[in-house]
């Protein structure tokens, strides 16, 4: 039973962490040979009975796992409505667009691209405003990553400077 435990916190750790795309698409491709509305969630079931065996006995509460967060605390300076901004240092001279942006955040973290704001493309660097309990993840899931070729570096945006 903790070796289950063990292994659920592994996966969720993965989840977060590792650059998973490629099985993305594989559960994408055999999903669509499975009812439509539950295709992912029967799939994501096989493969947890196939990995964990019989849990029956698993008295569970997801609260217990421990994910490990990135080194230190993130904090979010810049939060507007709701919405914190989150700088990149890629931008318009590495030809970068906003599709770029959104397509790696989107693969990387798994939110929906309908959650990500106002995309602010510089020549050097860029920022973005996503929903402040989903910017956390954005970092950690862009963590290592390249886009354009370029390896980006993802972290909280500082307070922006008042006009006077």
């Amino acid at each position: 039973m903790k070796n289950s435990k063990r292994k659920i916190e592994k996966i969720m750790q993965s989840a977060i962490s590792d650059d998973l795309s490629q099985y993305v698409r594989l559960v994408k491709k055999l999903a669509k040979h499975l009812p439509f509305f539950k295709g992912k969630t029967l799939l994501a079931a096989a493969l947890l009975k196939e990995h964990l065996g019989d849990i029956a006995d698993l008295d569970f509460d997801p609260s217990e796992i421990f994910i490990n967060p990135p080194a230190g605390k993130l904090i979010f300076e810049d939060v507007k409505d709701g919405r914190a901004r989150i700088f990149i240092n890629i931008g318009k001279n590495h030809k970068i667009t906003p599709g770029d942006l959104i397509r790696e955040i989107v693969k990387r973290s798994g939110i929906d691209g309908k959650n990500i704001g106002k995309i602010d493309i510089h020549s050097t660097y860029s920022f973005i405003e996503v929903p402040e309990q989903f910017a956390e993840l954005v970092i950690v899931s862009l963590d290592k990553a390249k886009i354009r070729g370029v390896n980006i570096v993802v972290e909280p945006a500082k307070k922006r400077k008042k006009n006077t």
